[in-house]
């Protein structure tokens, strides 16, 4: 049998349906899926989600500073060095992805990951590396269709390419959605101690990165306004703080992590979904659950919002607070329209793990 291993900065509790499934998928094939990932550290452990799976080896993080970069100087060789094939974070600052693609020998290696600098502004070197990774990959796995494109004008031959369709566990959430009425997802909540009327929702990590002081400078301007915006939110992570003010206002209902039943019981009822920035899989979030999601202009988004058309599932406003507030009080009054029929079926995980098991298969020669 063929061992694969595929290396992870760290593993989120969403992450696990897929590799379960990818596990499975590989299995017929042939081939024993290893999952080896550092430990969470900084906003990631704030968050609280690191997964646990059979499937899993975890190993000591270890992540140098330098200025606002961040250097993954993990290694985990010792445990993949025998695979087959290892898959490895397409990031220029991995030690992990330079060993694998320096050290190749036999072994076929392919990097995953955004492809396309989405996130973050990307600087010379690091981008000649990842371009360099790209081009010595024997197979690269793009999260969405702009990520293939990505690799293809770097030089990759389109049969050395696969885009994931990077997903969550939609099906999920759609269940538990469908379990709810109206009034008990309102019952749900109530226990919880949210108020009656409308509300919006955040749902996600509460870290730098989704832009928390945006999102309390918002809530500030909607007070002066004298508006009475609530915004419930589900979420862990190191800025929860930062919503204090707004909350001891009672404009913000924290409700801590939550699972699909928790998200569901937020996403039902809310009249809009806010998240001012990187919004990424929460994408894949409001189309499960049919509740459309307010943004902002900011560049630095993650390429899930792909799955999202303005004007239908998503509003995105100029990337200001004064103007995301305005969007805000206009949701909360109800203003804001998201008819039935412009909503796509979400993208779900069986579909990731069936592309993702293709490049395998292909990478692999099977």
């Amino acid at each position: 049998m063929d061992e694969l291993s595929i290396v992870q900065p760290y593993v989120p509790r969403y992450r696990v349906p897929f590799f379960d499934g990818l596990a499975d998928a590989l299995h017929a094939d042939g081939v024993r899926l290893r999952v080896i990932a550092g430990s969470p550290t900084g906003a990631q452990a704030e968050r609280q989600d690191a997964a646990s799976a059979p499937w899993l080896e975890t190993v000591e993080s270890r992540v140098l500073a330098v200025g606002r970069r961040h250097l993954s100087l993990t290694s985990s060789r010792k445990l993949w060095r025998g695979s087959d094939a290892v898959i490895v974070p397409y990031q220029g600052t991995s030690l992990d992805a330079l060993s694998a693609l320096l050290r190749r020998n036999d072994r076929k290696v392919g990097v995953w990951g955004h492809i396309a600098s989405y996130t973050s502004p990307l600087n010379a070197l690091d981008g000649a590396i990842e371009r360099w990774q790209l081009r010595r990959a024997d197979h690269v796995f793009a999260y969405m269709p702009s990520g293939a494109a990505f690799a293809r004008r770097a030089g990759v031959t389109p049969d050395r390419i696969t885009t994931t369709m990077n997903s969550i566990d939609s099906a999920e959430l759609e269940r538990e959605v469908a379990a709810l009425t109206g009034t008990t997802a309102r019952q749900k909540l109530r226990e919880r101690g949210v108020p009656d009327g409308p509300y919006l929702a955040y749902v996600g990590g509460l870290d730098e990165s989704k832009r928390i002081s945006f999102l309390a400078h918002a809530l500030d301007i909607v007070r002066e306004r004298g508006s009475d915006v609530h915004v419930v939110v589900l979420g862990l992570g190191g800025q929860a703080g930062v919503l204090d003010r707004a909350a001891s206002r009672g404009q913000v209902s924290m409700l801590g992590y939550g699972a699909a039943a928790d998200k569901a019981a937020v996403l039902v009822g809310a009249e809009a979904v806010v998240n001012p920035g990187r919004v990424g899989l929460i994408a894949v979030d409001c189309l499960a659950a049919r509740t459309p999601l307010i943004t902002t202009d900011w560049p630095w988004h993650a390429p899930e919002l792909e799955y999202l058309i303005e004007g239908e599932q998503v509003q995105i406003t100029a990337d200001d607070p004064l103007a995301f507030a305005d969007a805000m009080i206009a949701a909360s009054a109800g203003a804001l329209e998201h008819p039935d029929t412009s909503w796509p079926p979400a993208p779900s995980i069986d579909g990731m793990v069936t592309n993702f098991r293709t490049g395998v298969r292909h990478m692999l020669a099977l």
